[in-house]
């Protein structure tokens, strides 16, 4: 049996029968006995026993230090499998961080680009409707399903920005609304005062509905030309008004404008 033996600083090899390489391997074990023998034999022995000592001193101090500075053994809290690591559980939940869970959507945040608005008056589907934020009139009204056929369109500005909160009242034909000195549309209060276009204010003493022109009563909270026409021609096929409350059967006033109206009327 032989052996090759490489030499890796000049690249050449040799190879050496089993029997040569166990008798050099022989040698050099001789050699390095007889070496620490002498070592020994002229070192006291004193010496060889403070060594030792110092040896197993470094030794235990090494071991302690490498017990310090190794990671502890992370016990699984109960329910958890005995694999599943920390550190994933770790990456895991850092990967979760930049996505917001299904409760941060829910959020009040999460929902503020769309308002809330009360379509009212001649729309088809009159009520809350949810529109995007920054949205006019005309889409509210779009949302609420467009315009019924008694609506009066040009009463109403269609461009109007909205805010959340408001009411957008589309009037009908024969009606119309007064908000901040402009027809139409939108309360930011959420109440829409119902009047006609540019009226002046309602009148200091009452006003018999007898008697009345058609001017003065349009003087009335609530009554713009085509109800003072309304009113006048009730009278007129009645023989006049026997109460105030009679006006609730003239064609457009209910009992809410029969209100607003009461306190500026008499009967005589």
């Amino acid at each position: 049996m032989h052996f090759c033996i490489s030499n890796y600083m000049t690249g050449t090899s040799c190879s050496l029968p089993y029997g040569s390489l166990m008798r050099i391997t022989g040698a050099c074990l001789w050699v390095a006995k007889e070496t620490v023998t002498v070592v020994m034999e002229r070192i006291p022995k004193g010496l060889w026993t403070v060594g030792a000592l110092v040896a197993l001193t470094c030794g235990i101090l090494l071991w302690q230090g490498l017990s310090l500075l190794s990671p502890p053994a992370l016990i699984p809290p109960a329910g958890m499998p005995a694999g599943t690591s920390h550190t994933s559980d770790a990456n895991s939940s850092g990967e979760d961080e930049g996505t917001p869970s299904a409760t941060q959507m829910d959020t009040p945040q999460a929902q503020s680009n769309e308002i809330v608005v009360h379509v009212a008056g001649a729309v088809k589907n009159p009520g809350i409707v949810r529109i995007p934020r920054g949205s006019r009139v005309d889409d509210a009204v779009r949302a609420a399903g467009g315009f019924s056929n008694q609506a009066d369109p040009d009463l109403i500005n269609l461009a109007q920005p909205l805010e959340d909160g408001v009411q957008v009242y589309v009037p009908r034909k024969g009606e119309s609304v007064t908000v901040e000195g402009r027809v139409g549309s939108v309360s930011p209060s959420g109440v829409t005062v119902r009047g006609s276009a540019g009226r002046q204010e309602p009148p200091a003493g009452k006003i018999n509905l007898n008697t009345a022109s058609a001017e003065q009563l349009e003087s009335l909270p609530g009554v713009g030309p085509a109800t003072a026409r309304a009113i006048i021609e009730y009278r007129k096929q009645n023989g006049g008004f026997q109460s105030v409350d009679e006006l609730i059967e003239v064609r457009g006033i209910g009992p809410k404008k029969l209100e607003q109206i009461r306190p500026y009327v008499v009967v005589r």
